[in-house]
């Protein structure tokens, strides 16, 4: 199979950025709660059929201001006096274009290998949106699509939209159950943990192209 025939499909949160937990942190150091708490009390209230909270969020199917109000009453039931207001954007303020990934899918994309992002949103204003027209040739962003990973159906959706099968998608996720799925439906994915330069190198191989770390 030709590179040309190939796609390459990266997450944003956590390989085109810094790893999200750090920003969540800085968020709880700012407001003195412990590191790592924010975190918790959003998956325990998320830990129901379709995602909870979470998965409401990300699909779209709720406001910001919504979930905020959501998240201060949570973080207001476990002990910690904080307002209301913008919360989301404080989650997100140190979450920051990074990594080698951006380079990876501008050599990928002028060898031929179609590119697209498939992510998870947390409200829309969190994407560089010039930056990602720059690299991609398709954004497929959950709470603009009614869908989430890992649900295999935004899978198939970014293979339509991108117009390969998911045997021709390389796909690289921050999150394991993610790229469980992707291999699930056939893809190539990759597992990024933050080593930049072991994600190049499996993704190389899988698209059979020479790519560089930056």
């Amino acid at each position: 199979m030709s590179a040309t025939s190939k796609a390459l499909l990266l997450d944003y949160g956590g390989v085109l950025t810094g790893p999200v937990q750090d920003s969540f942190a800085a968020f709880e150091r700012r407001l003195g709660i412990p590191v790592g708490r924010s975190f918790e009390v959003l998956v325990a209230a998320s830990r129901t059929t379709g995602g909870g909270l979470i998965g409401a969020l990300e699909r779209g199917e709720i406001a910001v201001d919504e979930f905020d109000g959501a998240l201060v009453a949570l973080l207001r039931q476990d002990g910690y006096d904080v307002e209301a207001g913008r919360l989301l954007d404080g989650l997100f303020q140190a979450l920051e274009p990074a990594g080698a990934l951006w380079d990876v899918a501008r050599q990928a994309r002028a060898a031929g290998v179609t590119t697209g992002l498939l992510s998870n949103s947390w409200g829309a204003d969190t994407y560089p949106r010039a930056a990602l027209d720059e690299h991609f040739d398709t954004l497929v962003i959950s709470g603009e699509v009614g869908l989430r990973k890992p649900d295999p159906a935004i899978y198939h959706l970014a293979c339509e939209r991108i117009g390969r099968a998911p045997e021709q998608c390389v796909f690289v996720d921050d999150l394991p159950r993610n790229v469980e799925v992707a291999r699930e439906i056939g893809m190539s994915a990759v597992l990024h943990d933050g080593d930049d330069g072991a994600t190049v190198a499996a993704v190389s191989r899988s698209l059979g192209i020479r790519l560089e770390v930056p």
